[in-house]
């Protein structure tokens, strides 16, 4: 994905695009302030996100809040195993039964993500929570395609100011929606050249990755260096090189929400990200839903976020991902506990039914289109 389509994405779609430095993130990091209601109280800054961009995840390499996901226990008494040990082990039977689970037959293969953010908006000192649905089509054509779903405010208290200020209309980062492209009532359809994640794969490489955790590194690895070589000898933007295990940890996430592949690429996935380094396993974590589960946990080599992976303990599939602050401070009054995202997994497999594009969208990959919802 090249950095023209990314800035049209990025308008159509009202959301951040960045991912590549501090540097390119600072202008709409300072332009959207983001918390999570019931968390701790204070404005701070989200890095921006681009709902459906194959890069997205490269930034958000992160960790958890301990108080989300149930406490670690303290030391034992001689003869008793570990939570750590327990948790190991809880982890390797839920990958197993899920590397053994057999896959619904279908012409079509589509993953649901409905993204949930929070912050304020502007100068606005009321928090916003926006919900926007993207699915992605995996099979032929490669599709994204983006609805927003709802917009306001976070709390009864931010209802208040809300309606102190005049009850303007909200659209995602927008106050006022005459701004936003992409808007309630608007779904945006784009073309993809290939799968959307980070190093972005064609549907013949995912096939070909490997089952064993340990090949899985390496090749990812060697994917995300020709990539960034390519894009060099092409002119187009030059990705700055991330920590190895921040690169596979975003390329794992990818891999398990968007894209059609195998339940036994999908355990090596997991049992690579749990071997990462700072990775931990926690039982009993909840996702923004309040859905339970066991997770994987890691926080970013660069940035003050962490990150969760919440998965189904019966099937190992994943419920959803979400990114925390660490502490307080770093990001403009962000505060520790606060939670700046929130990647809820509605639906994920394989479908007879596929996707349906208006006639009049061009064929074009990368070319945005934007057209009324559908009443259906």
């Amino acid at each position: 994905m090249n950095g023209d389509l990314e800035d049209r994405l990025r308008d159509a779609f009202a959301a951040g695009a960045g991912l590549v430095t501090a540097e390119r993130l600072r202008p709409a990091e300072q332009a959207v302030r983001r918390r999570a209601p019931g968390f701790r109280r204070g404005a701070f800054r989200v890095l921006p996100v681009l709902a459906a961009a194959s890069m997205a995840a490269v930034i958000g390499s992160v960790a958890i809040v301990p108080s989300l996901l149930g406490n670690a226990a303290g030391p034992q008494p001689a003869g008793v195993r570990s939570p750590a040990s327990a948790q190991e082990e809880e982890f390797s039977a839920v990958v197993d039964r899920l590397a053994r689970r057999a896959e619904q037959p279908g012409r079509h293969w589509r993953s649901e993500i409905e993204a949930v953010t929070w912050g304020q908006v502007l100068t606005q000192t009321y928090n916003v929570e926006d919900r926007v649905r993207t699915v992605y089509w995996a099979t032929d054509p490669l599709l994204m395609v983006t609805t927003p779903l709802s917009s306001r405010p976070a709390t009864a208290a931010d209802e208040k100011k809300w309606r102190k200020s005049g009850s303007p209309d909200l659209c995602g980062n927008h106050i006022g929606c005459e701004t936003a492209l992409l808007r309630r009532g608007l779904t945006g359809y784009v073309r993809l050249e290939k799968l959307a994640l980070s190093p972005p794969l064609t549907p013949a490489q995912l096939r070909a990755l490997p089952q064993d955790p340990d090949e899985l590194r390496k090749q990812l690895l060697q994917l995300w260096s020709a990539e960034r070589r390519a894009a060099a000898r092409s002119g187009g933007p030059t990705f700055e090189a991330l920590p190895a295990a921040d690169m596979l940890w975003a390329a794992g996430e990818g891999i398990l929400t968007r894209t059609p592949a195998t339940p036994e690429v999908r355990a090596a996935v997991l049992r690579m990200l749990a071997a990462l380094p700072g990775t931990r396993i926690v039982d009993n974590a909840r996702d923004a839903d309040g859905r339970r589960g066991l997770a994987l946990v890691r926080r970013s080599e660069r940035d003050p976020l962490e990150r969760q992976i919440v998965l189904d303990r019966t099937s190992g599939a994943v419920l959803g991902i979400q990114s925390l602050a660490v502490r307080s401070g770093t990001y403009a009054g962000m505060g520790a506990g606060d939670m700046v995202r929130a990647d809820l997994v509605r639906k994920l497999g394989w479908t007879d039914s596929g996707p349906v594009v208006p006639e009049d969208c061009p064929k074009k990959a990368g070319e945005v289109c934007v057209r009324p919802r559908s009443a259906k």
